[in-house]
């Protein structure tokens, strides 16, 4: 999964002191066509360290680097062989939004088995910072039905855009797109989700922010969130040592606190992967300890990078299709 950016690079970079472990204390739709491309890992990882280099050489913040969505096929990484994904039947959309200037791009996967028009369970995909439809947690779905581990469910990756998720002074605001928009037309035109919680939402990085602050804001629509190396922070001044630009100022900080609402996801079945190397480890020590029982929050070897996010991706489709039986 490229989801990974300069922004690991930018807050190692620029961040010193990192919050105490919390768990030391005891306290993780207009037009379509069929896709298949995605950019190979080597050429992801090689213009990714020439911007690094580049940027930081010229001592200029990585503001607004491009986060990269997953490939558009999960099996073209690395050391990774993700079985079923040519039974998949994959489609992109766009959705001209109230809430969004530009057309937002999101695609649908429908999996092995099933076809447009079949009414399915659903799990929403959210990139990171900047990032495409991440169409490759798909694949992950499909490998997971392969070896009778989850149960078929559809999935729908959306633009992610810069503005985490929430309500900008600029007028964006990819959260009410998200829930006032795309959840009703995959259930109305595409019949994914429908009645009851047959939904689940899914991030990483800025997604994974973006998963918890849909569902602490809608809690009742979906069965289960995922956040993967979310980028959660204790305080607005902990993230303007960081990127800067996450929210507007402390007012909006406060407003879309993650860790400070993560109460209102009692009773929904919550995951959190965080590797031990991630810049957002220290933080997300903190969303553990506030996340109501029984959150599962896991940490593991690695960091921000694609290498964990695909190594977590069979576990989190197994939480996924468990909630949406």
């Amino acid at each position: 999964m490229a989801v990974v950016d300069g922004t690991r690079e930018l807050m190692r970079h620029d961040l010193e002191v990192w919050p105490e472990d919390a768990g030391a204390r005891g306290d993780g739709c207009v037009g379509r066509r069929d896709r298949e491309s995605g950019m190979t890992r080597r050429g992801f990882l090689a213009a990714a360290g020439l911007g690094a280099a580049v940027l930081v050489a010229g001592g200029i913040v990585w503001r607004v680097a491009p986060w990269r969505d997953w490939l558009g096929t999960a099996g073209d990484a690395v050391g990774v062989d993700v079985p079923g994904a040519p039974h998949i039947t994959k489609r992109d959309f766009t959705l001209h939004s109230r809430y969004v200037d530009e057309p937002v791009d999101y695609s649908i996967a429908w999996p092995p088995g099933s076809e447009p028009g079949d009414p399915l369970p659903v799990c929403f995909a959210l990139p990171g910072r900047g990032g495409a439809p991440p169409m490759g947690f798909a694949d992950f779905v499909a490998a997971g039905m392969r070896k009778h581990q989850t149960q078929p469910f559809a999935v729908v990756g959306v633009d992610g855009g810069i503005s985490y998720w929430h309500r900008r002074k600029t007028g964006e605001d990819r959260l009410s797109m998200l829930l006032r928009e795309l959840v009703p037309v995959c259930a109305r035109r595409y019949h994914l989700g429908g009645g009851g919680r047959r939904r689940a939402i899914i991030g990483w990085s800025m997604g994974g922010y973006g998963a918890l602050v849909a569902a602490e804001t809608e809690p009742k629509l979906f069965a289960a969130v995922v956040a993967v190396g979310p980028a959660v922070w204790t305080s607005y001044d902990a993230m303007m040592l960081g990127p800067r630009d996450a929210f507007d100022d402390a007012a909006d900080f406060a407003e879309y606190d993650v860790i400070a609402r993560a109460d209102r996801l009692a009773g929904v079945p919550v995951r959190v992967d965080c590797g031990k190397r991630d810049p957002f480890y220290g933080y997300v020590t903190y969303l553990k300890a506030a996340l109501p029982e029984p959150a599962v929050v896991l940490y593991g070897n690695g960091g921000h990078d694609y290498d964990f996010f695909h190594r977590v991706a069979p576990a989190d489709v197994r939480f996924i299709g468990r909630a949406l039986r």
